[in-house]
């Protein structure tokens, strides 16, 4: 004997409501669009990012402290000029042999500079980009619209010397010759099994090598970044008002790079052994 269980009148499930919106829409399509936009509204959600556009929709000022923004964009400036100087310099220290110290000290600072100058043009753009959009959003002669647009003209005289090349073009070429060696010597050395041992181990090697150095640029670069740019540039953006977060740097895209990197290594490797041995 089976027991039933009964649903209360009065309950409503999700999948009730969902199959209503649906069916709702499919009647919908061709018909009044003020509706159409209503149901389609329900299917939204009412977020965080969705409170956050609001929120700043609903100010109705340029800047929020029109008082403290001359002081806000002066130290903003300073901080990019520190940042532009000191933040692609060589590391301070790296605790590595010394054997292989200059090999690693070039290669830090090589990624230590890509992760800082692409940092900085960011900065840099949407900088440029805020400062123009609430110039415009000020009423022409005000206080606020002459601060704003002293201060993006001033950005725009700074911004083709901060736009700096992230990769200098002789390490460019010279990687590009180096990968070009390397994809020729490990198409011979797989020819034998001592070549795909031999392969094995170097590609270990090399590859925790990249990994700690990516690991150690990206520390590098966040660091600089912090000490050098986040607080003033979050004073900025606080002087501004309504205005959402400045941008980050890369540093963390860079430490996702490194941890795919070694994945791939603990995957490539005891797969090219693997083959050896079953051959």
């Amino acid at each position: 004997m089976s027991i039933e269980h009964e649903v209360k009148p009065e309950e409503k499930l999700l999948i009730d409501d969902l199959s209503d919106r649906l069916e709702s829409l499919q009647m919908l399509r061709g018909g009044d669009s003020a509706q159409t936009e209503a149901l389609l509204e329900a299917f939204g959600s009412s977020g965080q990012i969705e409170n956050q556009m609001l929120k700043e929709l609903s100010s109705k000022v340029p800047l929020l402290h029109t008082s403290r923004f001359d002081e806000a964009h002066r130290r903003a400036m300073r901080a990019l000029e520190v940042f532009d100087r000191n933040g692609p310099r060589p590391p301070s220290a790296l605790k590595v042999p010394k054997l292989i110290k200059p090999v690693a000290n070039q290669i830090v600072q090589l990624l230590i500079t890509v992760i800082v100058r692409s940092f900085q043009k960011r900065l840099v753009s949407h900088l440029r980009q805020l400062y123009a959009l609430r110039e415009a959003n000020s009423p022409v002669g005000s206080d606020e619209y002459q601060l704003l647009a002293t201060a993006r003209i001033q950005v725009d005289a700074i911004a083709p010397d901060l736009n700096k090349t992230s990769l200098p073009l002789p390490a460019f070429l010279v990687g590009g010759a180096a990968i070009s060696g390397t994809l020729s010597f490990v198409g011979d050395s797989l020819t034998s099994d001592i070549g795909r041992f031999c392969f094995s181990a170097g590609f270990l090697i090399v590859g925790l090598g990249v990994f700690w150095c990516v690991l150690k640029a990206a520390g590098i670069a966040r660091s600089r970044g912090r000490i050098a740019i986040d607080a003033s540039f979050q004073a900025l953006w606080e002087v501004i008002g309504d205005a959402g977060s400045p941008p980050k740097d890369q540093a963390r895209m860079f430490a996702v790079i490194a941890s795919i990197l070694l994945l791939a290594i603990w995957l490539v490797v005891p797969s090219v052994i693997a083959y050896s041995v079953l051959r």
